[in-house]
Order: C-alpha cells, then structure tokens, then sequence
C-alpha cells in the first residue's frame, strides 16, 4: 500500500502528509555523500578539459619541433616538380632530364575474336603461363583447355593480382592481349614462356623484350625480332643528371639523390637545357605555429585559472561561532597540488633562455611574446616576431629545437606533455589519467554508500508506512465503534 493510501483525517491524522515530511528529513542522510560524488565529478570534468587543451598545445609544440622550421618554399619547373620533407636545406639545385622511366608493355599480334581458343587442345590437358620480370618477380598463370582465349587469359592473369596486369583490346585489325608491368624501369622488362601448348606459345612467348615495329609496319632487326609479341613500351630507366653528377634510376619518383627531397619526373628537358631547383626558407611557418602556440597555450591557462580559482568564504553576518560555508564559485581544483606542479612547470619552462649562449634570439620576450606575470596570458607582437624572423631564423629555430644535449623550448614543453598526458607509443600512462582514475575510484565509493543509505532509507521509511497505516486502520475501527455506541445509546 503506498502513502497515498493512507487516510487523512479518519481520526483527524493526515498521515500521507507526516510520512512524506519522514521521507524528506531522512533524504538529507544523503545530501552529505552527493555533494562529495559531485565535487569529485567536477574535478573529472575538470581534468579532462585541461587534458583536451593540453592535447592541442601538445599539436602545435610539435610543430614548432620540427615542421615549423624545415619547411620549404620549392620553385616551380617545367620538366619535374619537388617535394620537401624533413631533412631537405635551403639551397639550389642544377636538374637535367634526359630520359624518364617506363613501364614495360607487350601485345599479341591481332587475333580474329577474343573469345576464340588459341590453345592446341589436350583432353584433361593443362598448359602454364610463366611471366618473368628482370627484378627476379615470376608470375605462374596455368590454363585448361577452355581458357585459352584472350578475354580468359587475361582473366587468368588479372586473378593472380602479381606485377603484372592484362586487357583485350580492340583495334581495326582485331583483338590484342596487352601486358603491362606495374614496374617502371629495366628491373620491370617482361619476358613471357609458355609451357605445354606449343600453339599458344606461338602467340605468347617472348623473352628479348617484343618485337618492334617501323613507321611501314616491318619488323626491324634486333633482339627481339624473333619474339611473338610486339613492344608497345619499352621498358626504361629514369636518367638524369643533378649538380653535374650523372645518375639512372627505375622510377620517375626519386628520393636518394638531394637529402629531404623528392624529384617527380614529368618530361624531359627542354633542348637538354638545365633548369635550377630552388628551396628556401617558408618564414611564414615559423609565424603562423608560434601564433598558434600562444593561442593554445593561453587557452590552457585560462582553463587552469579557472579550475584552480580560489574565492574568499562569505562571513557577513555570521555570529563568533559560526563558521563560513566555502563559496561556490570556488574552482574545483582548487588547492590541487597536481595542478598546480603542472602550472608551475609550464609557466617555469617558458620564462626561461634556450639557444645557443650570446645568442640574440633565445626567449621567448625577443621574439616579442611577452608574459603576464599574474595570469600567465601571453601576448605577441607581431612587428617584433616579424623582425627576428627575417633577421634569423635558424637561430629561431635552435631556440626551439635545440642543439646538441641542449633542450629547446619545444622540446622542454614536449615532455611536460607527455609526463603529464602518456605516450601511446610507449604505452606509458600520463600523471592527468592517473589523477582522474583515483577520482572515479572515490566516485564508485561514494555512488556505493549513496547506494546502501538509500536502501536503509527506504527501510525505515517502509517502517513508518506500516506503523501509520495500522495507525489508520485502528483510528478507522475506533470510529465505527463510536458510531456503534452512539446509535446504541440513541435507542435507550
């Protein structure tokens, strides 16, 4: 029977009313324990903004640890275009192009219909196709009978998915199988063997490149005159020459020969004439990632600020012996000594003087980023980042990067970052995951007491449904029988 069942005024007792008020003094018992498990959720919260903030910071100190600083600005060219990546200097390079590199193609001669057998066919009979590639690469295609047109040959060897692809083509004299390496340069030349099917092999096999073909259709005299199949594109190698030194590679992406760049080669040169490679400096990187460095760094420390905000209790109006609730407006992590180690350290590491000794440029106040010595707040002044930039950059850079057993700023910043936040590759876990894990182990323990005095509320809350509903039921009994008396009494 629930409360509203009880009477009200049966024997003038609102029952309901007085097990409701019983209800909401004993709720009280909890109110102890949820403004714990909410402190505790707030400090969570908390730590887990900071932990997002310091994720971003971390982002942009990476960048000032490296990309910031290596990259380049990389000139335009006709017959090929450049990439720099780390390890790529500022300098200018002579580049000449006389070859690029090719991917070997065969075909067949035409042939009537794609779908009809070119294969000698061998009841039961199998026959294999074995394509070899100068780089030691051998693809083993083998055929039924059944299989020896070109649109299932090619098919044979498209399923195998190795170095080499095919397709039928239809041209005004007929139907061509066309290999392709997926090999550019000599290590990808073809030379395919046809092994029991003579017939077949009459049409495949190939081992000195192809045959190559004249303006007027004829073979010409070479190597591969006797092979069965003619070259559409020769296999050939990239060459080159860069800063006077002459050099053949079997790809037109080069990586090995200017450290830290890239050469994509798209044609050859122009009447063999050199054209300059030229990488500079990209200043502009280094002012756009110390802009987002002081942005990033600022939100953090607003967000620290306000975490850790201390303001004063209310004692107005409060007797001698009364003592002063703490304001709310208090941060949550207020008075945390892990939050304030973090602060102290990040605020430490950049105040301080990095670089190389004497050096113009080794804080962060001379490249115009000034501190406010209450709050933290950076403030830049483009002009003067501007000014050191264009003066000298690398010395910029030493300041950040370091030098030597020297740390830099970024690298000093770089490992707060991860003494505080973890490293994934290490699989290490940061002081923040362990502070926020104790909070959620207190959290589990104060939601298991919430969770135990509310079943003995309800216990003893049940205990006085009880009590007053026999309390009604005997005001209710009570009343029947003075009504009883009374009418009694009525017939005397």
């Amino acid at each position: 029977m629930g409360i509203s069942s009880l009477g009200v005024g049966t024997g003038g007792i609102d029952t309901a009313s007085m097990l409701e008020q019983i209800k909401a003094g004993e709720q009280t018992r909890l109110t102890p324990y949820t403004k714990l498990k909410s402190k505790y959720q707030s400090q969570i919260s908390d730590w887990g903004k900071i932990s997002s903030l310091m994720s971003t910071l971390q982002k942009s100190i990476t960048t000032m640890s490296g990309d910031a600083f290596s990259k380049m600005t990389v000139s335009g060219n006709e017959a090929f275009t450049a990439v720099a990546t780390s390890g790529a200097q500022a300098d200018s390079h002579s580049v000449t192009i006389s070859q690029l590199a090719a991917a070997h193609k065969l075909k067949t001669q035409a042939q009537t219909s794609a779908d009809t057998a070119l294969g000698t066919s061998n009841t039961g009979g199998t026959r294999k196709i074995t394509i070899t590639q100068n780089d030691g690469k051998t693809m083993e295609v083998e055929l039924e009978d059944d299989e020896t047109s070109l649109n299932q040959i090619a098919k044979a060897i498209n399923k195998e998915k190795g170095n080499v692809t095919a397709s039928v083509q239809r041209t005004d004299d007929g139907y061509q199988l066309v290999l392709s390496s997926k090999t550019t340069g000599s290590d990808g030349q073809m030379s395919v063997k046809v092994d029991g099917d003579s017939a077949l092999a009459g049409v495949l096999d190939t081992s000195n490149g192809g045959q190559h073909i004249d303006d007027q259709g004829q073979v010409i005299n070479d190597p591969g005159q006797s092979d069965n199949m003619i070259s559409v594109s020769d296999a050939k190698d990239a060459k080159l020459r860069v800063d006077g030194s002459d050099y053949t590679r079997s790809s037109n992406n080069i990586t090995d020969i200017i450290d830290g760049v890239t050469l994509n080669l798209k044609t050859v040169s122009e009447n063999g004439e050199a054209e300059q490679l030229t990488l500079t400096n990209d200043t502009s990187a280094i002012k756009t990632s110390l802009q987002d460095f002081v942005k990033q760094y600022n939100a953090l420390l607003k967000q620290t600020t306000s975490s850790s905000k201390y303001v004063a209790a209310d004692t107005s109006g409060l007797g001698d012996d009364e003592v002063a609730t703490e304001s709310t407006d208090n941060g949550s992590l207020m008075g945390d000594s892990t939050l304030r180690g973090l602060v102290s350290e990040l605020r430490s590491t950049v105040n301080g003087v990095y670089g190389d000794s004497g050096a113009t440029y080794g804080s962060l106040a001379d490249l115009g980023i000034t501190i406010d010595a209450a709050t933290g707040q950076m403030t830049l002044d483009e002009d003067t980042l501007d000014e050191a930039i264009a003066d000298n950059p690398e010395e910029i850079a030493t300041m950040f990067t370091g030098r030597g057993n020297s740390e830099g700023l970024a690298t000093s910043l770089g490992t707060i970052m991860t003494d505080y936040l973890g490293d994934s590759k290490t699989d290490t876990d940061g002081i923040i995951e362990g502070a926020t894990e104790s909070l959620e182990d207190q959290t589990e323990i104060v939601q298991a007491q919430i969770d135990k005095t509310q079943k003995l509320i309800d216990a003893q809350v049940e205990v006085y449904r009880v009590q007053f509903q026999n309390l009604d039921s005997l005001m209710s009994n009570l009343n029947s029988m003075s009504s009883q008396l009374t009418s009694l009494l009525s017939t005397l």
